[in-house]
């Protein structure tokens, strides 16, 4: 009987000793796949990141780009308005000089 219960111990113990190693490479190969996978969302992060930048970027230049084509647009129009504007201005002193000819010439009895 002896003899039994000591034969079941060791293989009891062997049985625990393979079985721990499995564990241990079970363990192993899932801190393994950890990393990996921790390496995988760290690239992605980081590829989100360029997109995201690259984004922002092209955003920039297709605003800088409408707001050129605006001011190119608007050019025209300003200029012809600053034209205007001269106009006005000289037809407004032409008549104030002409009134104060008329003015002048009326008290000197021209």
């Amino acid at each position: 009987m002896m003899r039994r219960t000591s034969l079941t111990a060791v293989v009891i113990a062997l049985v625990c000793a393979l079985a721990a190693g499995a564990w241990a490479a079970d363990a192993k190969q899932g801190a393994d796949q950890v990393v990996e996978g921790a390496k995988k969302i760290g690239q992605g992060v980081e590829q989100t990141a360029k997109g995201i930048g690259k984004t922002v970027t092209e955003g920039a230049k297709e605003a800088g780009d409408r707001v050129k084509r605006a001011g190119e647009q608007a050019k025209p129009v300003g200029d012809k308005l600053q034209d205007s504007a001269k106009r006005f201005g000289e037809a407004l002193w032409d008549g104030i000089r002409h009134m104060g000819r008329t003015v002048y010439e009326f008290f000197a009895g021209k």
